[in-house]
């Protein structure tokens, strides 16, 4: 057709009159009846003008068009006969066959100016659709549909016989006109898909009741009708009226079999979850927006439930519920990453989730094996080249939150946290290695106090205990130790990769549960994992008991045998220890403990008991009893503080007698202090006694926690004078003012700074080992910030020097520690633990033989492939400081020709540096004198005086001068 003759439809297109909008009460219903009617007539009046052919013809021409056998041979068993009376009908055929030669002439696809059709002429069009849809699908489907109020007295004729050969012909037309885009505007053809998709179920259910008998080509082409609007139109539209339909109350089983079939078919398609979801969602939207207000609105605990119930059906197949737990976790994925409009129904996906999860055990185990996969890549990695990027900051996060959203959402079923209790060890490890300030820490946090507050108390004392002892399952699973966590240098970002070979992280789960537990709020939880470690602890010590004539301790010589013997014997002991150090100035704790005093004194009347009969017993049971005296230590402590916050009931006096005589026999100080504060309170001195020796140590604290570096560095001194004079409440509070020293060395004031240094100085004669060791774990804490670590260095160093030759019996805590942070990627830090470690050389230096083969290995590391100058200045001065040091050279024949050559080499070929170059000289130089006065010791001194001008022969003097 030529295009004067498309303009010509369009004119008869403007030329129609449609009807408005179709929402109108009963009453008006028979004036919108009769108006319509006369539309009709005015309708078919200007289209029978412009096309005389009867239906007949029009109708062979329309099948003609599209030349399909399937529908030529179906309309030839069937044909199509249209009553001149049934003016809906004629409607139907003319308006099929104009709309035909318009959308067939004309290229709404074209940007060519000669092909394009005005706005207006695009809005009758699709006008025309819609009023065709009404006529030739809408007032043709099968009775059953008209059950639903959106069909509803819409048929004119309501139970007059169908022309189901038209309603396919019509479906072919539609579909035909389904394919444009552009009258898709507006979500223009909503109601058209739906008195389509109505359409064909309708003729469907006719051939399934032998209504209308179809051919089996004819059904599959129907089903490849639907399929289309599935792939290429819309799949909220479709499944929205998909679950229209099946709100049909009384409609026959074969209908609800079709549409429980095509549902289920949609839903394990590709994406059929999530349409499920969007379907649902906007569904709800549109309500809540006032399109409908007979009923109440649903609320989205209600909309999720209707999802769970639909995917979470029992009918489904195994097959099928795989693929529905394989799309739920995708679509979490999907709403997580791209943080969708669709974040608001993720509700919908756990619950439906969990549902599936309780079916069977089959899908336990699916959701199980993905879980398991998600976390493989942290601890059992494809591919361990250092360097390589395991996690980019995305997709950490995106594991995180996943699996925060799978156990810890509160506003809907979650899965069970029992399927988190393997990843524990992993978990707390990722917690413990991860900086502060990021949402991912504290998301790992909720994750494992959930799944710790829901364990059964038996449960949760199986699991703590696994964790101190890392004695873990094999389905257990925990942190490569290759893997590390990175921050980016804004710490902004986390990067998951393979470190070195020689990294070496501390992968002790029990680490982060202190922190974790004091950073929730789960006080009850961290009341009962504190009193479990308080049973566990009593546990070892019977054991040591037992096992202690069995115990026999080598003398120690080298750093691995150290770390094997500890590893052996005491790590338990020791990280149940500084757990509870730390757990003890939680002030929640201590509020729980007070409520259950009860089984705290019996607890701590027990310990009690068990340390006066192992005195009484045997007296040099010294590593059961200095255990035992460390846990008495943190209860006494604890139990101080309680009785400073309240009065102790009467019934508990009764340790009283014990307490003193513990004081009598125990020679450790620190007990002794505790006791002697204690033993006031118990008999009720508090307001007059207690408060009185305490008054001087809480004024000097609180000028240390205050804001203002004057007050800070006085309450320092009023503190190292109370120290100095054995202070019982200061000296029973040590671990208190390591504490506020450590926070306190924070200050960036230099005098603060210094009089904290003093402190700590202080308390080294007091505590020494406990201080060092404190300071070296502060030092190495790669969570903190570069500058304080720096601080606590040069602190640490400042005790070793005021120990002086005594430091000697911590050689191994501050050498390991500074030789750790000499392999620190950070340039400063590297350069301060050279430094560090050359004071100590020079110190230590007849005490490094065992570890001196490591330190010339760092040093020559760092020599041949440092890049910060600092550093290596730094290493250099350790071995010239390592000679200036030493006294005897016999000693330390083996070690003087590599520092020798060492430093020969840097004189000899340093030109970038000059100071590198004067530290060698000066090295070599020391080595010289020591070496020559060895070689060549001076002559013995005689000595001999000598009075001059006596004796002596008179010179001739000069005539010339006198």
């Amino acid at each position: 057709m030529e295009s004067v003759n498309v303009a010509k439809y369009l004119l008869v297109l403007e030329s129609l009159k449609f009807t408005e909008d179709e929402g109108c009460d009963d009453k008006s219903k028979k004036i919108e009846d009769s108006k319509d009617e006369q539309r009709l007539k005015h309708n078919i009046a200007i289209l029978q003008k412009f096309m005389p052919e009867n239906t007949t013809a029009l109708i062979e021409k329309t099948v003609s068009t599209f030349n399909t056998s399937w529908l030529e041979s179906e309309l030839h068993l069937h044909s199509i006969s249209v009553g001149e009376d049934d003016k809906e009908l004629v409607y139907a055929v003319y308006m099929q066959r104009m709309l035909l030669e318009i959308v067939n002439n004309v290229n709404f696809n074209s940007e060519a100016k000669e092909d394009l059709i005005s706005t207006r002429h695009i809005s009758l069009c699709i006008e025309a659709v819609q009023d065709l849809a009404k006529y030739a699908l809408h007032r043709q489907l099968h009775a059953t549909f008209y059950e639903i109020s959106v069909f509803t007295n819409e048929r004119a004729t309501y139970g007059a016989p169908l022309n189901y050969p038209l309603l396919l012909l019509s479906i072919q037309v539609i579909e035909h006109l389904l394919k444009i885009r552009q009258l898709h505007m507006a979500n223009a053809m909503e109601i058209v898909m739906r008195d389509y998709i109505a359409a064909i179920f309708s003729i469907r259910l006719a051939s399934a009741t032998q209504e209308f008998s179809l051919q089996e080509e004819t059904l599959k082409a129907l089903q490849n009708k639907l399929n289309y609007i599935w792939l290429y139109v819309s799949k909220v539209e479709f499944l929205r009226n998909i679950m229209l339909l099946k709100g049909l109350r009384r409609a026959p089983a074969d209908l609800q079999k079709q549409l429980h079939h095509e549902l289920l078919q949609k839903l394990l398609s590709k994406d059929g979850f999530t349409t499920l979801v969007a379907t649902l969602h906007t569904a709800q939207s549109t309500y809540a927006s006032g399109t409908s207000t007979n009923r109440p609105m649903l609320s989205d605990k209600q909309v999720f439930e209707i999802i769970a119930n639909i995917v979470a059906f029992r009918g489904h197949t195994q097959r099928a519920q795989n693929t529905l737990i394989r799309q739920i976790f995708q679509f979490l994925n999907t709403c997580l990453l791209n943080e969708s409009a669709m974040i608001d129904c993720m509700g919908a996906g756990l619950l439906s989730l969990r549902r599936l999860y309780d079916l069977n055990e089959l899908n336990k185990l699916q959701i199980r094996d993905i879980i398991a996969n998600n976390f493989s890549k942290l601890s059992q990695p494809a591919d361990v080249l250092s360097g390589l990027i395991v996690l980019e900051h995305k997709e950490l996060s995106l594991l995180i939150a996943l699996t925060y959203q799978l156990f810890c959402s509160s506003t809907v079923e979650c899965l069970p946290t029992e399927l988190l209790i393997p990843y524990l060890p992993l978990l707390l490890q990722m917690y413990h290695h991860m900086p502060e300030g990021f949402l991912q820490k504290k998301q790992l946090a909720s994750i494992v106090t959930r799944c710790l507050h829901n364990c059964t108390l038996d449960e949760l004392q199986q699991i703590v205990v696994k964790l101190y002892k890392q004695r873990f399952d094999d389905n257990w699973q925990q942190l490569h130790p290759r893997v590390i966590i990175y921050p980016n240098v804004e710490q902004t970002q986390l990067t998951v990769k393979i470190a070195g070979v020689e990294t070496k992280q501390d992968l002790s789960a029990s680490l982060a549960v202190p922190e974790l537990l004091m950073s929730s709020n789960h006080n009850i939880l961290t009341y009962r994992v504190f009193m479990i470690l308080l049973q566990e602890m009593s546990n070892i010590l019977d054991d040591d008991a037992i096992s202690q004539h069995e115990a026999q301790i080598e003398l120690l010589q080298t750093e691995d045998e150290l770390i094997t013997f500890l590893n052996s014997k005491y790590p338990v002991k020791v990280e149940i220890l500084l757990s509870l150090n730390t757990l003890i100035s939680h002030q929640p704790l201590k509020s729980q403990i007070f409520e259950n005093i009860t089984d705290f004194l019996r607890f701590l009347r027990t310990l009690l008991q068990k340390r006066l009969n192992t005195h009484n017993v045997s007296s040099g049971n010294g590593q059961q009893t200095e255990s035992m005296d460390q846990t008495l230590l943190i209860l006494l402590t604890l139990t101080q503080e309680l009785l400073e916050q309240s009065q102790m009931p009467e019934a508990y006096r009764d340790l009283i007698p014990a307490l003193q005589k513990l004081q009598i026999q125990t020679p450790n100080q620190l007990i002794k202090s505790r006791v002697k504060c204690l033993l006031p309170l118990l008999n009720g001195e508090f307001k007059a006694s207690a408060a009185q020796q305490s008054s001087a140590f809480n004024t000097a604290r609180a000028l240390v926690e205050s804001a203002e570096s004057h007050l800070q560095v006085y309450g320092i001194q009023m503190l190292l004078e109370l120290l100095r004079q054995r202070d019982s409440v200061t000296l029973a509070n040590t671990h208190l003012l390591i504490a506020l020293a450590l926070s306190t060395l924070k200050n960036r004031e230099s005098y603060t700074f210094l009089n904290c240094v003093r402190l700590f100085v202080g308390l080294v004669h007091v505590m020494e080992t406990e201080v060092l060791e404190t300071l070296a774990d502060e030092y190495l804490n790669e969570q903190a910030t570069v500058d304080y670590r720096l601080v606590v260095g040069e602190a640490m160093l400042k005790v070793a020097q005021e120990l002086g030759p005594l430091c000697y019996k911590y050689k191994d805590t501050l050498l390991n520690c500074f030789m750790h942070g000499a392999r620190s990627p950070l340039n400063e830090f590297r350069m301060s633990s050279f430094s560090n470690l050359a004071q100590l050389a020079r110190t230590l230096c007849y005490q490094v033989q065992h570890f001196f083969q490591e330190l010339l290995n760092l040093i020559d590391c760092e020599l041949s492939t440092g890049k910060y100058l600092p550093a290596k200045r730094a290493a250099t001065l350790v071995l010239s400081e390592l000679l200036e040091g030493i006294d005897n050279l016999l000693d330390f024949e083996e070690m003087l020709l590599p520092i020798y050559r060492v430093l020969k080499i840097i004189e000899a070929d340093e030109t970038t540096d000059v100071k590198m170059r004067q530290h060698a000289a000066n090295g070599l130089r020391t080595l010289a004198a020591k070496c020559k006065k060895f070689l060549f010791p001076a002559a013995q001194m005689q000595k001999e005086i000598r009075i001059f001008g006596i004796n002596e022969p008179e010179t001739k003097s000069d005539c010339r001068y006198r």
